[in-house]
């Protein structure tokens, strides 16, 4: 019950807000999402034994803002963040593995979540209006749709286990109906908002979504694995934390925005 109010109420604010909100609205949202992503992968890798820097805050922050602000480029906030974890390390005046590990992870979570999220807000400002709007709410929809796609085949067909090390119950059959549920709403979409684009580029935008959105979502799986929890948090009631929702988006959205950017 608590998934489906928690839904209920998260899934209409986001829709007003790409829909009717400015595109600063969604950046704020953006950064707080990532600062939530960054914390939580914090008390990912403190439960595998590495505590990552406080400083890691700011420069998962300043990553993300270089996809907003156009005179700070990734490369600058590239820089400032390996200024910054690497002033934050030299300041402990206490060298050692653990601090190594530390300030690695660090980098890791910055780019993890700043640079994969910061892609999302790119897409927002994507051309003249409402385009951006459109292109993330297609992104949200074609991961998300197949995801429940591949929930409820595996749930009913699933019989092959897709990668039991993982997530043991995610199935090939699973799989394959959630790519052909991304695809189904990826020639939906593109038909609604975006009909200047031939069919079998939507079939391909959905099938490269869905495959990345999986990809994400192992990954993701990878990590809690490795620290030895279910859920990277409970913030969000029923559905776990801010990566245990995000993270089929997180390498998708990149994908999505390198496509727009170099072959659209």
């Amino acid at each position: 019950m608590s998934r489906l109010l928690t839904a209920g109420v998260a899934v209409p604010l986001l829709l007003a807000i790409l829909l009717l909100g400015p595109d600063w609205l969604f950046f704020a949202l953006a950064l707080i999402v990532a600062a939530l992503g960054y914390w939580e992968l914090g008390a990912l890798m403190k439960s595998s034994g590495q505590d990552l820097l406080g400083a890691g805050f700011l420069t998962v922050l300043l990553v993300t803002s270089a996809f907003y602000f156009e005179p700070l480029t990734l490369t600058h906030a590239t820089l400032a963040s390996i200024l910054v974890i690497g002033g934050a390390v030299v300041f402990q005046w206490s060298p050692s593995r653990d601090r190594l590990a530390g300030a690695m992870g660090t980098f890791f979570a910055t780019f993890y979540v700043g640079a994969l999220m910061g892609s999302i807000v790119a897409l927002r400002t994507l051309g003249p209006e409402p385009a951006g709007r459109h292109w993330v709410i297609f992104l949200l929809a074609v991961v998300f749709v197949g995801d429940a796609g591949a929930y409820y085949s595996g749930r009913s067909l699933g019989r092959h286990a897709l990668a039991p090390r993982l997530s043991p119950k995610k199935t090939v059959e699973g799989l394959v109906g959630g790519i052909v549920a991304s695809i189904a709403t990826s020639v939906a979409l593109v038909e609604f908002w975006f009909p200047e684009l031939e069919t079998s580029t939507a079939i391909g935008l959905g099938l490269m979504l869905g495959l990345l959105g999986v990809i994400g979502d192992l990954f993701e799986s990878f990590l809690k694995r490795s620290a030895g929890v279910k859920d990277t948090s409970a913030l969000i009631p029923g559905h776990g934390g801010i990566l245990d929702r995000i993270d089929s988006v997180l390498f998708a959205g990149p994908a999505l925005l390198l496509y727009l950017l170099w072959i659209a």
